[in-house]
């Protein structure tokens, strides 16, 4: 099931909206996200508990997630941060054995591959971003997915004002229903259409620049560069590079050359370039 919104963000209240979340009820996420991730949750009255990151892959730590676990807990929200997709098969376990469900956050990661699944389709419920800076956006926009039958109707309802719009449907469930103006319009649906059939060519071609990248700057001595995980191909939101303070690196000097040579990213500032420091060990 996909069901058209008119953004990630509404698409995560959606999500949540779902599974039947109470006022006080817990969800994990990562503690490096988007403020709409943990905003969502407090949609609900319920409470984002933050987890820490993979220093590696800089998505949701798994072992972070097991200390976070508590009765109150509900959902575990993985976000694929910079178009890699999340430790997925360790997660699922993790939420099967505490009765968790598991919402997977792709707004950057479209069409990445985890173990021949894609990416938003693996958990519970799922979703992409059409925002105006993703691999392909319509202005605004998101897309949710879901294998679950009744988990779709609810978000069409949430989508909905909460108002009845799905035919041949004897009986529904109406716990915590509130809905909002979440449907995407028109015009944005017409654009999406045509973007969707652009994306793996998008993918493709970042792919191979980022590669090009690695291969290039793979040298260069203190630079810490995105690295290939097997199964799990990144699709390359952005190309984050840490740097090591140890080496004396100039942040502000490496951004000044890169705004030189056209490479400040997208909206004239430098969010693209993503040179984050090397996290220091205590």
């Amino acid at each position: 099931h996909a069901i058209s919104v008119n953004s990630w963000s509404s698409g995560l209240i959606c999500s949540l909206g779902a599974i039947d979340l109470n006022p006080g009820d817990e969800v994990i996420l990562p503690t490096w996200t988007m403020s709409a991730c943990a905003t969502s949750i407090l949609h609900w009255n319920c409470i984002p508990i933050f987890a820490d990151i993979d220093k590696k892959t800089f998505c949701i730590d798994t072992e972070s997630i097991k200390k976070n676990i508590s009765k109150k807990t509900k959902a575990i929200m993985a976000v694929d941060i910079f178009g890699l997709s999340s430790n997925l098969d360790e997660i699922k376990k993790i939420a099967k054995k505490n009765n968790l469900k598991v919402i997977t956050d792709a707004a950057q990661a479209p069409f990445s591959n985890y173990k021949n699944k894609i990416g938003g389709t693996i958990g519970d419920i799922g979703g992409i971003s059409l925002n105006y800076h993703k691999h392909i956006h319509s202005g605004e926009g998101g897309v949710i997915l879901t294998n679950n039958k009744l988990y779709s109707e609810k978000m069409k309802m949430i989508r909905n004002h909460g108002e009845a719009v799905l035919r041949k449907r004897k009986k529904f469930p109406l716990i915590n229903m509130i809905g909002n103006n979440f449907r995407m319009g028109e015009i944005e649906a017409a654009i999406s259409i045509v973007q969707l059939k652009k994306l793996k060519k998008i993918i493709r071609k970042r792919i191979i620049i980022a590669n090009y990248l690695t291969d290039k700057l793979s040298n260069i001595d203190g630079l810490l560069l995105p690295k290939k995980h097997k199964d799990n191909t990144n699709v390359y939101y952005t190309y984050p590079i840490i740097l090591d303070e140890k080496k004396k690196f100039d942040r502000k000097k490496i951004l000044k050359y890169l705004k030189k040579e056209g490479l400040e990213g997208f909206g004239g500032g430098y969010q693209n370039l993503h040179l984050l420091p090397i996290f220091q060990k205590k």
